[in-house]
């Protein structure tokens, strides 16, 4: 039997219409899924967008709140630095007056060790001069001036004797007595014995007043010595004081180098000066 063409194709294409509209709504549906996909991506990646940015914003602000302790650090550290030079100036100031204060009490030490020393040499110039030996060497020097004084005055008496008894044998016993004197006056024997008497007086004189004069001029000196020697004392005191205090001072504030400022005291050693001989034991008896 032969078929019917008609139906069959009419089903045929109502077939492929629907099997085309079907795959059209199959595409349509993959297409709705893959931009629903798409939406979901592009919501997801908005998402980590926005999330993206918190973090960016965390990360900035965390980033200003590092500068700025950065910054701070940074003015501490110069800050420390300027106090540290500071405090290295002023430990260098602290060493300069250190070694200016020793130099000036080393200094200070050598005047009076020189001045100590002066002061020594004068005083035993003086216990020398003072000694019971030269004393004794003087007082025999004024006892023979003393002796040949008297022996020039006993030799002067003597030619007086002789002149007045020729005289007397010359011109005999009334007038002996005012002849003897008148020309005994008139002599070159009495004007000698003038000039003896008068030169005697003259250096006995000198004597007593160059012996007070010394006198006076020793006592004087000791009085100088003993003043100056008791100044050297009380400033030996003073700087022996000083010098310590000084040197805590400097060590209380805290800035200075390890080694302190205490220079030594002065290491000068005081003779005991003797004893003086009085104003009795300078005069001869």
């Amino acid at each position: 039997m032969a078929s019917l063409p008609g139906p069959s194709g009419t089903e045929s294409a109502g077939a492929m219409g629907r099997a085309d509209e079907a795959r059209g709504q199959a595409e349509s549906s993959q297409k709705i899924e893959d931009l629903m996909e798409m939406v979901k991506k592009l919501q997801k990646v908005n998402g980590e967008k926005v999330h993206l940015k918190e973090i960016l914003s965390k990360k900035q602000e965390t980033l200003r709140t590092l500068r700025l302790h950065c910054q701070e650090k940074e003015a501490e550290a110069q800050r420390k630095q300027t106090m540290l030079q500071e405090c290295k100036d002023r430990i260098s100031a602290l060493n300069s007056q250190i070694e200016e204060e020793k130099n000036k009490q080393r200094q200070l030490r050598l005047d009076f060790e020189e001045q100590l020393e002066d002061l020594m040499g004068q005083h035993k110039d003086l216990w020398e001069f003072h000694k019971p030996e030269r004393l004794a060497l003087e007082i025999g020097a004024l006892d023979s001036s003393k002796e040949q004084l008297l022996k020039e005055e006993k030799l002067v008496e003597a030619k007086l004797e002789d002149v007045k008894h020729r005289l007397c044998s010359q011109f005999g016993a009334t007038g002996c007595s005012a002849i003897t004197e008148g020309l005994f006056l008139r002599s070159q024997e009495a004007a000698t014995v003038v000039h003896l008497f008068e030169e005697e007086n003259r250096k006995a004189q000198e004597l007593l007043e160059a012996a007070a004069q010394r006198q006076e001029q020793l006592q004087q000196k000791c009085q100088q010595l003993q003043q100056k020697r008791q100044r050297l004392k009380e400033e030996l005191e003073k700087l022996e004081v000083q010098v310590p205090a000084q040197g805590q001072s400097k060590q209380e504030e805290g800035t200075g180098p390890g080694e302190a400022a205490n220079p030594k005291p002065l290491g000068v050693s005081e003779e005991k000066d003797p004893e003086l001989p009085t104003k009795q034991g300078l005069m001869p008896s």
